[in-house]
């Protein structure tokens, strides 16, 4: 029963991985099945359901492979029973060259939440402090790529996998929202929900539309281009839809090209693309808009685009 409109983005919530979860419990003393029953107080700053796991609370929680900000040092700080890492968290979280070094060095590594207190292994604060110390999980928002009226009854989405390499120990880390869709099955269930976006459409389906941009960001276009060529499959009268589109090679990354040269070829769409790897001389969407600033001209000045 979920609807949405074109030009609105789905906020999902991830879940960390189940292994890596298991891990940390591991090292950190804890026992993923225990039962917990938390009561929250006036000062709770943040929603954990009453009755839950250990393995639940670090799986669609908490935000334990987030990044660290210095709060989350400044507190670990006070639980450090070794005096040389009590000293050098402390020393991070000073005005100390030294400390502003040394946590842009940890910043430059990606450290996580769980990196840290195993970096620190004298610092445990117990599971009640742990709970206030680490963010809970936050939604990521991606535009939605369909529009409702060609897929009243899917959503679909464009996404890039996030994926990098740790510097110090060269080990490949991937992004949290990506990584836990790419494990998702056909069945599965997802948290998320629809949210409006700043994008929408000009009431009179005649009105030009010029939209530019670059890889993922081509989603919310193909979704409004959607929208005008099943109005023009209705009988209605629609203006041109206008797209500059950046990647850097057409051969793996012109996203829907297929779809986009049959609307193409239904005087729906104009296509402008920049790729900027396929020649000599580096191409961006900004080029072909300078190349083509007279119709975009017409298009927006002279017929209100």
């Amino acid at each position: 029963n979920v609807t949405y409109r074109c030009g609105d983005v789905l906020a999902i919530w991830p879940r960390n991985h189940a292994d890596q979860v298991d891990a940390f419990c591991k090292m950190y003393g804890l026992n993923p099945t225990d039962e917990l029953r938390v009561i929250p107080t006036a000062e709770a700053r943040k929603s954990i359901p009453e009755e839950l796991n250990v393995r639940q609370l670090f799986q669609c929680v908490l935000d334990i492979f987030g990044k660290p900000n210095r709060v989350f040092f400044d507190n670990l700080a006070l639980y450090a029973t070794d005096k040389a890492e009590k000293d050098k968290l402390e020393l991070m979280t000073s005005e100390d060259p030294a400390g502003k070094a040394l946590y842009r060095e940890l910043t430059h590594d990606m450290v996580n939440h769980a990196d840290v207190l195993k970096k620190f292994p004298s610092a445990r604060p117990p599971l009640e402090q742990l709970m206030n110390m680490i963010p809970v999980l936050k939604p990521r928002s991606y535009s939605i790529a369909s529009a409702p009226n060609l897929h009243p009854d899917e959503i679909e989405l464009c996404i890039v996998a996030v994926d990098w390499e740790v510097p110090s120990t060269k080990e490949i880390r991937f992004g949290e929202t990506t990584s836990y869709l790419k494990t998702t099955k056909p069945g599965d269930t997802i948290m998320c929900a629809v949210k409006p976006s700043s994008i929408v459409l000009p009431e009179d389906p005649k009105v030009p539309v010029l939209m530019a941009g670059m890889g993922t960001g081509l989603a919310p276009w193909r979704a409004l281009t959607q929208h005008r060529v099943f109005q023009k499959q209705q009988g209605i009268d629609v203006g041109p839809c206008y797209i500059f589109y950046g990647a850097r090679k057409a051969a793996t990354e012109y996203l829907y090209r297929e779809e986009f040269e049959k609307y193409e070829k239904m005087g729906v769409l104009k296509m402008f693309t920049a790729f900027s790897r396929d020649q000599a001389r580096k191409i961006y969407v900004q080029h072909r808009i300078t190349e083509n600033y007279a119709d975009v001209y017409e298009q927006m000045m002279d017929k209100n685009g």
